[in-house]
């Protein structure tokens, strides 16, 4: 039987790992530690394209969840990254083999309950917020009495109290505020998330290229053939070709072109299939 994702760290052999790969000073203070990894780690970007390649074919067949160790060879070898349940993953065994106390969560979208995940980290007796999928980077305490507001590189988080044990998620950008989804504040099991994370291999999202990365103070976003490139002023949008759409993802998202290309395939014998 395969090791559980979620098992908890026997050693701190992928933290070492991990830190030479993006050259961290550890050990050091331990929240600059945690800082300096959720902000090493948002270097992965969230893409579609390895769960697109290790899902079932046609319906069929097992899901095929990564552990923590494969996602960060794999973007090591191959500069994959992956979705939020595997980055959230990845994040969870390097901050819990940082010393912190931290569990998964998960969060409602428009498409469906239980379609995203985060992290949940002790610090000082109070649970933050690290969410590598929405590239929160800085532990943002979770009040449940008021709103909380956070500058990223190319624009503003709000995380706002529905009712107890949920918090809504905005983004503003260009002066307008858009609600992205809905965090259940109470720990996942490991059944729960596990379950939610497998049913994420049939997502509608998982029938084309979605990729996002950070790059500098911009943030570059791909679905389909449409990519954006957005900053805190501006949002420029460009339709791809379609002859042109690997060597782009390639150089855009730095994933090795072998990986893109058998994500396109993939891609093209389903839609074949289905018309």
């Amino acid at each position: 039987m395969a090791e559980n994702p979620l098992a908890p760290p026997r050693n701190r052999h992928l933290l070492e790992f991990f830190a030479r790969q993006y050259d961290l000073r550890l050990p050091g203070h331990r929240l600059q530690s945690l800082g300096a990894l959720a902000r090493s780690l948002s270097r992965l970007p969230y893409a579609t394209r390895t769960k697109i390649i290790r899902g079932p074919r046609n319906g069929k067949g097992p899901s095929a969840p990564r552990r923590p160790p494969q996602v960060l060879t794999d973007h090591q070898d191959l500069g994959t990254g992956g979705t939020c349940f595997s980055l959230t993953a990845a994040l969870l065994h390097l901050v819990r083999s940082l010393g912190f106390k931290a569990q998964p969560i998960l969060a409602d979208r428009h498409y469906g309950a239980d379609t995203h995940s985060a992290l949940l980290v002790w610090i000082r007796g109070r649970p933050h917020l690290l969410d590598p999928g929405y590239l929160v980077v800085e532990p943002i305490p979770l009040e449940e009495s008021r709103d909380v507001e956070v500058k990223t590189p190319f624009n503003h988080l709000l995380l706002s109290p529905e009712s107890r044990g949920r918090m809504r998620l905005y983004t503003r950008q260009q002066g307008g505020r858009n609600h992205r989804l809905t965090f259940k504040t109470s720990p996942a099991d490991p059944g729960q998330f596990l379950k939610a994370w497998d049913e994420s291999f049939s997502w509608e999202m998982m029938t084309h290229p979605l990729l996002t990365r950070v790059q500098g103070d911009k943030q570059i976003f791909l679905n389909g053939r449409r990519l954006q490139i957005r900053t805190h002023t501006d949002v420029v949008r460009t339709e791809l070709d379609p002859a042109e759409l690997q060597r782009q993802i390639a150089a855009a998202f730095g994933i090795a072109a072998p990986v893109v290309r058998s994500a396109l395939a993939i891609l093209d014998d389903a839609s074949r299939g289905s018309s």
